[in-house]
């Protein structure tokens, strides 16, 4: 009996550690020019007030830092509201990048929206940004705003001259999503384990 429960205890600890590890994602920056299209977003809860920022290279230290959030319309009413217009034009200041202003379009977002579980058929997106001030050292903490469900946060590092030099991936960047489900079914999975264990210890 005893060692039942222990393995339904352990069972359960398991599956919480899993489900943790799996929100215990961060914000990364690669090279603006680079392909930075793979993957979809990293869903987070409403509740969560603040990411770390990790990846890039050491001369993007002391660069300007900003967080894009996109908050997502389902008419054409928000301010990127078609693959013509880049994202970066919308920000201000508005980055100069050039070839480098070609990731993301809007159809990788409306796409990252829909696939994400947020039950938000996007056909535009709010773009504003925020100025973090400088990038002082990978793994930073930085805040994010409260924003409704479906708001996509990017991160991104200007130089001097106000090219842009570093921008999150879709598989690094953050959406706002109901509460955290994965960790209640990964958790009540464990739970229905210890259950089953107890009841074949009755029997």
């Amino acid at each position: 009996m005893k060692n039942m429960l222990r393995s339904g205890a352990l069972l359960v600890a398991i599956c919480f550690v899993f489900a943790l590890a799996a929100k215990a994602d961060d914000i990364h920056l690669c090279a603006a020019g680079s392909d930075c299209t793979t993957g979809s977003v990293i869903t987070i809860s409403s509740g969560t007030t603040s990411a770390t920022l990790s990846g890039g290279h050491p001369g993007l230290i002391g660069q300007q830092l900003f967080l894009a959030v996109l908050m997502p319309s389902t008419d054409k009413s928000g301010n990127w509201n078609d693959n013509k217009t880049s994202l970066w034009s919308l920000l201000a200041p508005e980055v100069d990048c050039d070839k480098n202003c070609k990731y993301p379009n809007l159809n990788s977002a409306i796409s990252q929206e829909s696939g994400s579980g947020t039950g938000i058929s996007a056909l535009s997106f709010n773009v504003t940004d925020i100025s973090e001030g400088s990038w002082l050292f990978s793994g930073e903490y930085i805040p994010l705003p409260s924003e409704p469900m479906g708001t996509i946060f990017m991160a991104f590092t200007e130089d001097a001259q106000g090219n842009l030099s570093s921008v999150t991936p879709w598989s690094s960047s953050l959406i706002v999503t109901p509460e955290p489900s994965s960790l209640f079914m990964v958790g009540g999975a464990g739970l229905a384990g210890l259950l089953v264990l107890l009841m074949k210890a009755k029997a």
